[in-house]
Order: structure tokens, then sequence, then C-alpha cells
């Protein structure tokens, strides 16, 4: 197949060729016989991008093609042990790293336990490929260095038993290493006579070096190595010789390789004749992408790259203002191209942007083949998996419940069953969204469903089903993996089976289903390597083994409409290709922080630097932008601030900017305004049909009939201030729905400080006693208790009772000497002549004098309305005092009103009386006769927000008086309803 050489042979495919079908091509251009030709690839997806390219051509034997890594698995030859699951080892060192983290609690916080666990075992295997001992690590000068570098290098010594030769359980990485040299050594003695090759891997990776190296120098093997820059002059490959300043260009990779077969670049022969898709395109990246010591050879250099509007005409540059609208433009393009019928790619590394892709391609129906698939953690299964271990343990929400109940998975193992528990769990929503309580009990659904006047047949059956969930969840403690597992577990199939259900439903079926129960079933077998553990940590290491896995979409996708990582850029070809996403930070991304060894470190312990990762990315970047047709797209804005392009685009258009005698500035203006055109075009698509006026400030007057004929006294304030909040709560019968999730708020602190006065007071204590105070305390215990579910804030509210509770009382004193309690929480209505409307009340607490006459109170923990705005819109003491005198109160009786306050119940304790004096008790009466006679008149509108106290006023009903499109300046319009 191959020439006799005596030296190594490595062959180029230029960037932007399509991998697979250009090496099959100038495979079977130079062998017959292909059944005896050993492959080794180093990703799945080239494997079946190779066999696939095979598959289009004649029949014949095909060549074996192996992954690099599955020579791991060759135990028999190598008489190796078998290596130990990732997982199991994980759990090794995530024991190992808790110990850590005890003996120095400023390391982390305990959350990141297994991402430090995962980073060390990263770590090791990164050791492994390389051939790191960690007694190197150990000769490492870490004198300069803080405190935290010494005492990593002192943990990661303690490595050393899992590098030591002749372990029965060698990690994958270790093991490949070993297998590699064992057959290396192999091959020295007994060289294969068959070709063997290596195809479209950078030998980034020590053990696959070693192992290109080897096959580099057999008799009949080869390198064939992608996006080879055949551009770049040999002086600058001879000056990339320090990892340091070099790492991060995209071909230091091959120089390192180049370097260890002691070839030069021009040793490196062309694997066809096939030209590159854009040649002319090709030396402009390449120039673009020098190195910066030498980034003064463009001007030089750039003379002989010819019109480059010749070499850019194919390219096209998107900068939008948003991600979102960048995903809009890629989406009408890939459009297009589905439409012509050709082959288009998106790669990019960012998931969010091939999200808002997907997104936006299904407005046509397009789902785009994502080679990244679906994450596990994101998929039915995986949710339904996270939401379960996060809710046990502690106190169970309403919200949690919730989830968990209208979860797609859950009760789908009862058949038909499932449309009536979603209506129980809708009735079970609203029932807890109005009365609570914040927290869930085994009794809180049986005692809902039993207090139903009807309960439908098999409710109580379902609502026992909850009630064993919720006993599920509560499980919790420090136990074994296992234990938290089989708990687990448990929860979640109970909660997928149904009351009725036989089996666990959907569960467990289809792929996604299938390999949430592989993680489960991996997990099991090595439970066993992580000990003990509480449910914290149970709950984070679940959720971070449900986020590493991946499950392809079940639907299918289009085959010509593509989504790839930047891995794929070197694997396949499309008529279009699209570099998304490339700002700074996102392609290339920042190199992540190494938490056990720094730069330096590293680079004295032979390890990789962080840059390798950007140079990897750099050739990514170059293979994909020589393509035939390509888009370079990104973002000048994200959700946080200004973005800052690619330093491959800066490059690029900072070259081409500084050429004008090539037509550099032109070519890049009219890669711009391609842009701009799709821009529009999308921008055009997005737009709506046709405008919608804004809403007008509504003031809709409905029939005389419709209208309220009942008010509260604290709802005539809201009928002042903003009367289309009446209107939509007493005539379309609106009201908010309180949240799932009940807070310790203002509105329930006045209800449980009411509560607490209410009891004190129903007890007749004598404020003068000193007694009473400890019955106070002992009454804000007892209501605390029940209204107040949280610890921490039930000690906060006790502590402010505590201090409200002397001044409270001394004024209290002084209450008493004028009277005595008469009626406390007293229920009144009455009816309003004229308007023939009904007004209740519901009074704080009414005093009686020694002369029979009435004192009204009423208590506020809030803002303490003025005289002002009581006299204008805060009417409620001066109301409850007419009320009063008119017998409105059965059980006080019509009585004189001598005096009405609002007692302030917080730090400031003012009693603001109301002013009876100036506004008497008949003129208040007679202003509300004619105020509520007004209100019925058919002309009469319910305003919105009419007279609000504040600007910052919010109110339930804002969205459906469309608050916003209008504002409190403009004039209200009426709405005659019929």
């Amino acid at each position: 197949m191959f020439d006799p050489t005596d030296r190594p042979r490595v062959f180029g495919l230029p960037p932007g060729a399509d991998f697979a079908a250009q090496f099959v091509a100038g495979l079977t251009a130079r062998h017959d016989d292909l059944s005896r030709v050993r492959i080794f690839v180093n990703a799945p997806r080239m494997a079946r991008q190779i066999n696939a390219a095979f598959d289009a051509g004649p029949p014949r034997l095909l060549p074996r093609v192996e992954l690099v890594t599955d020579l791991s698995l060759e135990g028999a030859i190598a008489g190796l042990a078998a290596p130990v699951s990732p997982l199991r080892r994980r759990l090794e060192l995530s024991r190992a790293v808790a110990a850590l983290m005890a003996q120095a609690p400023d390391l982390a916080p305990r959350a990141a336990l297994y991402d430090l666990s995962d980073s060390l075992a990263l770590l090791m295997d990164e050791m492994h490929g390389e051939g790191v001992d960690p007694a190197r690590l150990s000769a490492l000068d870490v004198g300069e260095q803080s405190g935290h570098w010494q005492r990593s290098l002192q943990f990661l010594t303690l490595l050393q038993p899992y590098f030591a030769t002749g372990r029965d359980d060698p990690d994958v990485a270790a093991r490949q290493r070993m297998v590699v040299e064992d057959l290396i050594g192999r091959w020295q003695i007994d060289p294969p006579r068959d070709p063997v090759i290596v195809a479209g891997s950078t030998g980034s990776r020590g053990a696959t070096a070693l192992l290109m190296q080897a096959v580099a120098r057999l008799p009949q093997g080869a390198l064939v190595l992608p996006g080879f820059d055949h551009d770049m002059p040999q002086a600058v490959w001879d000056g990339m010789d320090d990892a340091l300043a070099h790492e991060d260009h995209p071909q230091f990779r091959y120089v390192r390789l180049l370097q260890a077969l002691d070839l030069r670049a021009g040793d490196v022969a062309p694997w066809t004749d096939a030209q590159a898709p854009a040649p002319a395109r090709n030396r402009l990246i390449s120039l673009s992408l020098r190195p910066a010591p030498v980034t003064d050879q463009w001007r030089a250099d750039g003379a002989t790259l010819g019109d480059l509007r010749d070499a850019t005409a194919a390219v096209t540059l998107v900068e939008t203002d948003s991600p979102r609208a960048e995903a809009e433009v890629i989406a009408l393009r890939l459009r297009q191209a589905a439409a012509e019928g050709r082959t288009a790619a998106l790669i990019t590394p960012d998931r969010m942007l091939t999200r808002q892709v997907a997104a936006a391609l299904d407005r046509w129906q397009i789902r785009a083949d994502d080679s990244a698939g679906l994450p596990l953690a994101l998929s039915a299964p995986g949710r339904l998996l996270t939401h379960v271990v996060e809710a046990m343990g502690g106190a169970l929400t309403a919200e949690a419940l919730l989830v968990l109940l209208k979860h797609p998975l859950t009760h789908t193992g009862s058949g038909k069953d499932r449309n009536q528990h979603l209506l129980w769990t809708r009735d079970l929503e609203l029932r807890l969204r109005r009365h609570g309580p914040p927290f869930i009990t085994p009794d809180t659904v049986p005692a809902w469903v039993s207090g139903l006047r009807t309960p439908q047949p098999g409710q109580a059956a379902w609502a026992a089903w909850v009630a064993e969930v919720v006993r599920l969840l509560a499980h919790d403690g420090t136990l074994p993996i296992a234990d938290h597992l089989t708990a687990h577990r448990t929860a979640v199939e109970t909660i997928a089976r149904g009351p009725a259900g036989t089996d666990t439903g959907e569960l467990w079926k289809q792929a996604p289903g299938k390999a949430a129960l592989g993680v489960c079933n991996a997990l099991a077998r090595d439970a066993d390597a992580g000990g003990d553990m509480d449910l914290r940590d149970f709950a984070a290491l679940s959720t971070a083994l449900l986020a590493g896995g991946q499950v392809r979409d079940p639907v299918a996708a289009d085959p010509r409409i593509l989504i790839w990582g930047t891995l794929e850029a070197r694997v396949g070809g499309a008529d279009l290709v699209i570099l998304g996403g490339l700002n700074d930070g996102v392609w290339p991304g920042a190199p992540k922080a190494d938490p056990w060894l720094n730069r330096a470190l590293r680079k004295q312990a032979g390890l990789l630097l962080p840059e390798r990762q950007i140079g990897l990315s750099a050739h990514d970047f170059q293979q994909g932008a020589g393509a035939a047709e390509v888009w370079i797209t990104r973002a000048r804005r994200n959700a946080e601030a200004e973005t800052v392009p690619s330093r491959w685009v800066n490059r690029l258009t900072n070259l081409m900017a500084g050429l004008p005698e090539q037509h550099g500035p032109e070519a890049l203006a009219s890669m711009r305004a391609r842009g701009d055109g799709w821009i529009r075009r999308a921008v055009a698509i997005s737009a709506p049909a046709a405008t919608v006026p804004r809403a007008v400030r509504p003031a809709p007057c409905p029939p005389t009939a419709a209208r309220p004929k009942e008010i509260s006294v604290t709802q005539i304030k809201t009928l002042y201030r903003d009367p289309y909040a009446i209107y939509a709560q007493k005539v379309l019968r609106l009201r908010a729905l309180n949240p799932l999730r009940m807070d310790a708020d203002a509105p329930l602190k006045g209800t449980v400080y009411h509560t607490v006065l209410e009891r004190l007071m129903a007890a007749r204590p004598d404020a003068t006693d000193p007694a009473t105070l400890a019955l106070f305390m002992d009454t804000a215990r007892a209501v605390l208790a029940v209204e107040c579910p949280w610890p921490t804030v039930r000690l906060q509210w006790l502590t402010q009772l505590a201090s409200l509770a002397p001044p409270f009382l001394r004024d209290e004193a002084a209450r008493q000497a004028e009277g005595a309690v008469l009626q406390l929480e007293a229920w009144g209505d009455i009816t309003v002549p004229g308007p023939d409307m009904r007004l209740t009340c519901k009074a704080d607490r009414i005093d009686a004098t020694p002369d029979g006459d009435a004192l009204i109170y009423d208590y506020k923990t809030g803002t303490v309305p003025t005289d002002k705005q009581q006299a204008k819109f805060d009417k409620q003491l001066l109301l409850e005092a007419a009320m009063v005198e008119r017998g409105a109160f059965a059980t006080v009786g019509p009585r004189p009103v001598v005096g009405a306050a609002f007692l302030g119940f917080n730090a400031a304790m003012r009693v603001v009386a109301a002013p009876l004096e100036k506004h008497p008790a008949d003129i208040v009466w007679a202003e509300l006769i004619t105020f509520l006679t007004r209100t019925q008149a058919r002309d009469w509108g319910y305003v919105a927000r009419r007279a609000p106290a504040l600007s910052s006023y919010d109110s339930d009903y804002d969205h459906l008086s469309r608050f916003g499109e209008w504002t409190d300046a403009d004039y209200a319009v009426p709405l005659v309803l019929t």
C-alpha cells in the first residue's frame, strides 16, 4: 500500500476538507484489499462518518475501524486487570476530598465536593495519559507559591497508591496507556505487515500521541491529520517551540508531533490530490492566525494573498444586537439551506445558542440533527429524578409537591386515571394557594379530601397515595449511598406508578428512561465505594451524574440540518458551515481554573497548559472556516454587558482592514453587508403582521344591576383610589391567586400580630399586672407555633414581640383607665339608604366607657394613615363610628362614639386618633350615601388606578387593565358595558 521509507509517514488534509470522504477516497486510491487495513480514530462520530463514506461506495470488504479508547479493553493481549469504572474511582476520590475539606474548610464550599472530585479525577487521567508520576509533583518548586498550592501538592502526593504498578483496579486512562505501551513493544518485536492508520486525531492526549508516533514509524503505518496548514511558512513552524507562548496556536499540537517524529512541516504530504474547498481563504485564515510574535508578517505576506474579495466571496459576517437575534438569523439561513436541499451545519460550543436556534427552527417544523443530543438531566426521567431528590429531607413545600404531581411521568402506571389525577391535582393546587399550609405533611391531602362535602370515587385512594409519596420524601440522614439510592428510586417509582398502577408506567421506557435507569444501576454497583453520606451530598452526586449524561432526541431529525460541537468541525463536511457564538469567553471559552495546580506548576510537572484547549478550539475554528461557504456570527451584547469578539474574528477583521491594496476593507464591508441583509430579513419575519394599538386607561361602566350591592369599610378606600380593583373583584369576581411558595411577608406578619393581640385581650388581662407580660409572651409563642412554620422567622418575630410588649401594655393601661373591652373582632353590617347597598365591617376592638359610650380601636402593624388620608380616602374608623352610632353591631348596640384611634403596633407605637370632631359621623355618613349613590349611576366608570397613594402602587389587577400600555397621566376612557 505505502512505498517503503525509513522515515515516519505522515499525511495531512487541508482545513475545510470533508475529512471522512477525503480519507476514504485517498485510502481506496492506494489500496484495493481494504479488509487488511486497521484504522484508529479518536471519536465515535468519526468512526460513523468513515463507515458511512465506505457504505456510499461500491460493495467490498471493509477495513477495521476502531476507537483509540477501545484499546483499554484489550486485556487479553496486555495481560492487565480490567479497568475500574470511572464512577467508582470518583466516589473513592470524593471521600478523600471530603476529608481534605474537613481539614481545610476554606478550600471550597461543601456543595463543590463533587466538582472538586471531578477535577481531581481529570487531573489523574491527565497524569496517567502524560506519564506524570505523583513523585514528580513532590519535587516541584513551590517556594514562591501561595500556601494553597503548597497544601494542594501535599494532598496530591496521597494519590501515589493509584499510580502503583500491578494494581488490580487500574484507571481507564492508566490502563489505556499501559495497553498502548504494550502494543508498541510488541510492534517493535514483530511489526504488523498490514497497513495501520491513525486518522483524524491531533494527538492532543499523551497516550494517543504515543500511539500515533509508533504507527507513523511502522513499515505500513501512517497518520492522516485533519486541518493541516500547508500554507504556513516553515520558518513559522520552526519558531513555535515554546508551549507558554504558542500553545494557543491551532497548529501547535502538530508542532509537538512533528518534533517527536523528527519531521518538518514540508514532510507532511497531502493525502489526496483534491484541492481544499477554499484555498485562497485558507491562506488568509492561516496568515491571520500567525503567532503574536510574528504578526509583523501580515503586511509582507498579506501582499501575496491576492484580491480578498474573491477569497471571502462566500463568507458572511453576522453581528447582531443580542443572542436571540443571532439565533433567529442562523435559523433563517438554515431554513433556506433546507429549502434548497443543501447540507448546513451550525458549529458552536454555546449550548444556549443551539437551544435558541432549535426553538427558532420550530417555526418551520424543522428539527436539526444535534450531535450533542439532549442532556439527560433535562429529559423527563432526569427531571423527575432531580425533582424528587431535591424534595427529599426537610420540610416539603406545596410548590415542590405540585411539581412532582404535575410531572408528565407521574401517575403513568395507572392508565386512563391520569386525567382524573390532573383534575384532582388542580383542585389541590387551588386549595393550597388559598388556604395553605406552606409545608405539606402526610395528613395534609387526606384531611382536605375527607373535609370535602362530596368526595369523588377514588379520591380517597388518590389522597392516600399522595400521603405515601410525602412519607417517602421525608427520607433523610447520613446513610450508605445504597440506602439513599433505594429510597430515591422507591419514591420515584411510587410517583410514576400512581395509586392503582401495576408498573412504573413510562418512567424507564424510551431512550431517556433507559439512560436514567442505567445511571441508577451504575451507582448501585459502585455505591460501596462512596461510604456514608448525608442526603445533601447524595443529592449533589445524583444531580451531577444525571447532568453528565446525554440522550439522543427520539424525534427524527432532518439529516441535512446539523448542529455540531466544535470537535465535529474536524469530522464531517457540509455545504454551508455556520460558526456561531464567536465571542471571547464562549469560543474560545475561558480556561477552566484548576484548584490543584496552577499554570506554572503544570509546566514544571510536564502537564498540559490551560492554553491547550484554546489551541484545540482555534484548530476547530480554522477547520470550519475553510468550508465552501462560511458564516461567522456573534452577538454584540449578552444578557449582562457588551461582548468582545473572539480573538480569531478580531485577527481576521484587523488583517483585512489593514490590506487596502488587496481590497481587504471592501471585502470586509461586503461580508458585513451580507450579514446585515440577513439580519433585516430576520427582523422582518419576526415583526408582527399588524400593529396592535395600545390599550386605553379603562373606566368600565357595567349595568346598574351588575354593580356590587355590598362593600366593606376597608374597601371604601379602594373604591376611592382604585375603583377598577372593586370592579374586577366584585363584578367580574376575579381574585388573585396566592403564590404557591408562602413567605413570611408583611400581610402574614400583620395577621399573626393581630391574632396575638386578639387572644391576649380576649383574656381581659390587667395591663398593670406584671404577670400580664408573661401572658403576652405565652400567647405569642402559642400563636407563632401554629401560624408561623419557619423557625428562623418565628424566633425573629418572637423577639420583636418581646420588645413591643412593654410599651403596648403601658399604653394599654391608659386605655383600660378610659374604658373596658366590650367586643373583639366585632362583625357589623348596615344598609346604606339611597344606593341600597350593604356596608359591612369587622372591627378589631370596641371598648365601652363608664358612661356607656364607645371607643373604637384598630391595630396597625404597618403605616398608620394621617388625618388628611382619613378625611379623603381612608375612612375606616370614621365609617365604623357612624355604623356604631346606627346600631350596625348587634353585640354592641347603638351608642355614641367618643373616640376612635389607630393603634400602631410597631417600633414607633404611634397612636393616631380619627378626626371625629372635624368630620362628625353624621356628615361622614351623608358623604358616603352621596358617593355610593354616584357609583350606582349608569355613567359612573370604575377608573383604573384613580388616585393611588404612591406611584409604586401595585394592584392585583394591573395586568387586567393593561397598565403599562397606559400611564397614570392618561385620561380614563369610559367603556359602557351591556
